[in-house]
């Protein structure tokens, strides 16, 4: 009897606790969410927990507050269209994961946040450390241009005084002129003077020269053919011809080798070009009758040699210059430089035998004398 009277007050007591699990007062429930939210203990538990996290997420992520509470009536209106516990129950699962990854997620936007106003701090000091550069180098120009202006104005009042001086003073007036002054104050402007070599090489007249030499040696080649003149009387006399130049360059390579002064090195290079000259026109003499034949002899000789040994000379140089090209890497251009100058010997190679062959057949008698008799001089005898 007194277990039968206790009976309602723990129906009430269950009745309580199930009102109080929820998020909310389950005595205002008023559609099919909150009504089985607040039959289920199971749901009602998850509702709690999903209100704990909403209270976190609002406190850990302040600046977000506003966003967090839009996000949970728009969840609050879809909960609410549940009609079945298993849409409930997705439902508050969804949501507790989505406030379970807010901190982190708000964190991780901190974090971003962070990195990208350091970066831009980091680009606003390079931006500040390039200005700083620039202006550091426009001033340096600047102090320069002023350096170099000031030293024209200090060169030109030099040469005010200079001319000032001259037209006070009569005895100096006489040597020295305005047009003289004003180079030796200003040799920065003056132009540098060229060797007669360099005018020679700069100038057309080489060109007309090989022209020239061309034309006589072509002539002197065609009398040689037909018997009248002789450019080369023998092999003796075109080995000694072409030899002598070599012999020259060679010994002037073992003077320089063993460290003798540059000049002597000169000298003993241009004897040997010199003693090759001296014998062309012995042989030419001595082998040919009258000064057409002699004079075309010479021309025709000293040309052929000198035309050889300059582009020999020029094909060997190339062989010690390396090339890069703009874009091609270092090993292609070394397998280009060394195809290049496999190509250049084999140039030169050819190049000498095809002047060997051309020398053998200007050569009157096709054997090699002595070279006594080559340096005999008998202008009775037949050169035929």
């Amino acid at each position: 009897m007194q277990l039968l009277r206790c009976a309602p007050a723990l129906l009430l007591a269950v009745l309580a606790i199930h009102a109080t699990a929820a998020s909310f007062d389950c005595t205002k429930a008023s559609n099919f969410a909150e009504k089985e939210i607040c039959r289920d203990g199971f749901l009602s538990g998850r509702d709690e927990y999903l209100a704990k996290l909403y209270k976190e997420a609002l406190t850990a992520i302040p600046e977000s507050q506003d966003t967090i509470r839009q996000k949970q009536r728009e969840w609050l209106q879809k909960r609410n269209l549940c009609q079945t516990q298993k849409c409930l129950d997705d439902a508050l699962s969804d949501r507790i994961v989505e406030l379970e990854r807010a901190p982190q997620e708000a964190l991780s936007l901190r974090i971003e946040a962070q990195r990208q106003v350091e970066l831009e701090q980091q680009r606003q000091a390079d931006l500040q450390r390039e200005a700083a550069a620039k202006a550091d180098y426009e001033a340096r120009v600047e102090e320069e241009r002023q350096q170099s202006l000031a030293q024209q104005q200090a060169q030109a009042a030099i040469v005010q005084q200079q001319q000032a001086a001259q037209q006070t003073s009569p005895i100096s007036a006489a040597p020295y002129t305005a047009a003289s002054a004003y180079p030796q104050s200003n040799p920065v402007n003056s132009a540098p003077q060229l060797t007669w070599w360099q005018q020679f090489k700069n100038s057309p007249a080489w060109k007309y020269m090989l022209l020239i030499g061309a034309i006589l040696t072509a002539w002197a080649m065609w009398r040689h053919h037909k018997g009248i003149g002789v450019i080369f009387n023998d092999y003796t006399d075109a080995a000694i011809t072409n030899l002598l130049p070599a012999a020259g360059i060679f010994l002037g390579g073992v003077v320089k080798w063993l460290e003798l002064p540059k000049e002597l090195a000169i000298v003993v290079g241009l004897t040997g070009a010199m003693l090759a000259l001296i014998y062309a026109i012995f042989a030419s003499v001595r082998t040919n009758q009258g000064v057409l034949s002699i004079t075309l002899s010479m021309v025709a000789k000293i040309t052929l040699v000198s035309v050889f040994y300059a582009v020999i000379a020029m094909l060997v140089a190339s062989l010690f210059v390396n090339t890069k090209y703009k874009g091609e890497s270092q090993a292609r251009a070394n397998s280009r430089n060394r195809r290049e100058k496999k190509e250049t010997m084999a140039k030169i190679v050819a190049l000498a035998s095809a002047y060997t062959v051309l020398t053998a057949w200007l050569c009157r008698r096709p054997e090699f004398t002595s070279l006594s008799e080559c340096l005999e001089f008998d202008l009775s005898a037949d050169p035929a």
